[in-house]
C-alpha cells in the first residue's frame, strides 16, 4: 500500500476512471488487485498480487505523472483480502491534505521501524479524517465499533446517517465507491461518542455490497443494519445480497433487522440461519428515525471485541 499526492487537472472522477481503464488492462492479467482510493489532493493505493508482478507494476507506477511523492505505507506477505480486481472510492469531505500528510508520515514512520497494521486498518487510518471522533482509536478494536446500515427500498439509510450527524453535531463524510465494471454507488458515515466507545455508523447503498472493498471490510462490522420495507420482495433480495456478501467471512456481522411489524423477521430469520448467520429483529416506522434509532442502539451496544493481532512484517523488496 502507498499513498501519494496527486497532480491531476480537471475531474478527478474521470482521471480515475481512466486509470481504472489502464489497471484493468495491465493489472488483471498478472493477477493483481487494486482499491484506490482519493481524498483531499491525495492517492492511497492497496495492492495484492504475485511478488514478481506487484514489484513490476510499482517501478512503472511510480513513474505516472498524475501523482508525485510516493511513499510506501504497507508491506507484506498475507492472505489474499480483495476478491475482484478492482474497487475506487472518493472521499468528499473538508480535510486539509496536510492533515492527510501528517497521517502518512506517521505510518510511514512506524513501517521503518517495523510496525505495521493489517491493510484495512491502514486504509482506515489513511481515510479517516483527524477531527472525528476516535480517529486516534482507528487501530483499537475495543473503543471502535463499526455498523453498516442498508435499507430495502429508498433512502432510509442515508437519513439516519445525516440525522446521527446533526444530532451529534458531527461531519457526515460522503463516498462514492466504483468496481470493475459497476456504475459508481453512494456511501455516508458518521462518526460519533456513544457510551464509552466511538461508533461509525455507515449508510451502504444496495449495489455497493457487491463491491471487492465492501467485503474486505465486512469483518470489522459488529452488524450490517436491514431496513426493511414490508415489501416481501424487496426485503428478501436485500438479505440475500447482504448473505451473499458475508459467504466464506471467518467472522460475519450479525444482522439486525429493522420490520415494520413483527412479523417481517419470520423469512428473514430462517434465510440468516440457512447461511450461518446471526439475526436479531427489532420494528418500528423506519421513516422516523430517532425512533429507528431508539430501536436498534440497545441492540448494537451488544458487540463483539475483534481484536487486530497485526500484520506479518515481510517487506516485498527483501
Amino acid at each position: 500500500m502507498y499513498a501519494s499526492q496527486a497532480n491531476v487537472e480537471g475531474s478527478i472522477y474521470a482521471e480515475m476512471h481512466r486509470i481504472r481503464a489502464s489497471a484493468m488492462r495491465h493489472n488483471e492479467p498478472a493477477g493483481v488487485a487494486t482499491a484506490l482510493l482519493y481524498q483531499s489532493g491525495w492517492f492511497a493505493q492497496w495492492k495484492e498480487g504475485p511478488r514478481d508482478a506487484l514489484l513490476r507494476i510499482m517501478d512503472r507506477v511510480e513513474t505516472d505523472p498524475r501523482h508525485h511523492s510516493m511513499r510506501i505505507v504497507h508491506s507484506s506477505r498475507g492472505p489474499r483480502i480483495l476478491d475482484g480486481p478492482w474497487s475506487m472510492a472518493v472521499v468528499q469531505c473538508n480535510e486539509p491534505s496536510a492533515d492527510i500528510a501528517k497521517r502518512v508520515d506517521q505510518l510511514k514512520s512506524e513501517l521503518d521501524r517495523g510496525i505495521q497494521y493489517s491493510p484495512q486498518t491502514v486504509w482506515r487510518r489513511l481515510s479517516t479524517p483527524m477531527r472525528h471522533p476516535g480517529a486516534a482509536q482507528q487501530a483499537q478494536p475495543d473503543a471502535f465499533q463499526r455498523v453498516m446500515v442498508c435499507a430495502a427500498e429508498g433512502m432510509a439509510s442515508f437519513y439516519l446517517v445525516h440525522w446521527l450527524g446533526r444530532h451529534h453535531g458531527e461531519e457526515v463524510v460522503h463516498r462514492r465507491f466504483a468496481g470493475a465494471y459497476d456504475l459508481d454507488v453512494g456511501t455516508d458515515y458518521v462518526d460519533f461518542a456513544q457510551d464509552e466507545r466511538v461508533l461509525r455508523l455507515i449508510a451502504m447503498a444496495r449495489h455497493g455490497l457487491a463491491l471487492p472493498l465492501t467485503r474486505a471490510f465486512l469483518p470489522d462490522y459488529s452488524h450490517v443494519v436491514l431496513l426493511l420495507s414490508g415489501d416481501r420482495e424487496r426485503d428478501l433480495s436485500l438479505a440475500q445480497r447482504v448473505a451473499q456478501a458475508c459467504a466464506g467471512l471467518a467472522t460475519p456481522p450479525a444482522l439486525l433487522g429493522v420490520a415494520p411489524d413483527a412479523g417481517g423477521h419470520n423469512e428473514m430469520f430462517a434465510l440468516a440461519r440457512r447461511c450461518g448467520l446471526i439475526y436479531l429483529g427489532t420494528h418500528c416506522n423506519i421513516a422516523d428515525e430517532a425512533r429507528t434509532w431508539q430501536a436498534i442502539e440497545p441492540l448494537l451496544a451488544e458487540w463483539r471485541h475483534d481484536v487486530d493481532s497485526g500484520w506479518p512484517v515481510v517487506p516485498l523488496r527483501a
